[in-house]
């Protein structure tokens, strides 16, 4: 009997991948989130090669570590927090070539060998991350991660608070909302 994983919630794909190692399932989970995982990789490495790179890097990971996954936050938190580590280190250990590229966020392109309505998400999504990009200068790396996470990406506040490691008591909560604030402060600015 064929199942539709099109159907399925991530944790029963999830579920269904630790069980009976369903490869659509794995698929399916790879479909539904290499997007919002590649514009992570691309905000931290302002390089639409080197964000692919890092993008199958992480679902290498991700998938490589399914068994130990146990449900306590959804997949998304769980791929974004492997996401978010995974682009750090490899951020320490490049070091110069990375920040070399960050200055240089104003002269990235999209390529052009995408499908049309391809190309036109790209250059929302770059133009947004321009955006973040430019508001990143005045915020915290905290406080852009969070404001990213929920704004960008729709996740809530706890999910941020795990994917984050917060350990204060008000959680992703103070980030958001400072970040929201010099957002505002800079938006002001601009007009």
């Amino acid at each position: 009997m064929n199942v539709d994983v099109r159907t399925m919630g991530d944790a029963e794909l999830v579920s269904r991948y630790q069980d009976i190692g369903c490869e659509d399932a794995s698929h399916e989970l790879f479909r539904r989130h290499r997007k919002r995982v590649f514009l992570w990789c691309y905000r931290m490495a302002h390089d639409h090669e080197e964000a692919v790179d890092l993008t199958q890097e992480v679902f290498i990971r991700a998938f490589a570590g399914l068994d130990s996954f146990d449900g306590r936050s959804s997949f998304a938190t769980w791929v974004y927090r492997i996401a978010r580590n995974y682009c750090l280190n490899a951020l320490t250990s490049q070091g110069a070539r990375w920040r070399s590229r960050l200055a240089q966020v104003d002269d990235l392109e999209v390529p052009d060998h995408q499908a049309s309505e391809e190309m036109h998400q790209a250059e929302l999504a770059g133009e947004l991350e321009h955006v973040l990009e430019k508001a990143g200068r005045h915020m915290s790396s905290d406080e852009l991660d969070a404001f990213v996470l929920h704004y960008r990406d729709g996740l809530t506040v706890n999910e941020i608070t795990r994917t984050l490691h917060c350990t204060n008591a008000t959680g992703a909560r103070t980030l958001i909302q400072n970040a929201r604030r010099k957002f505002r402060r800079l938006a002001r600015r601009e007009d």
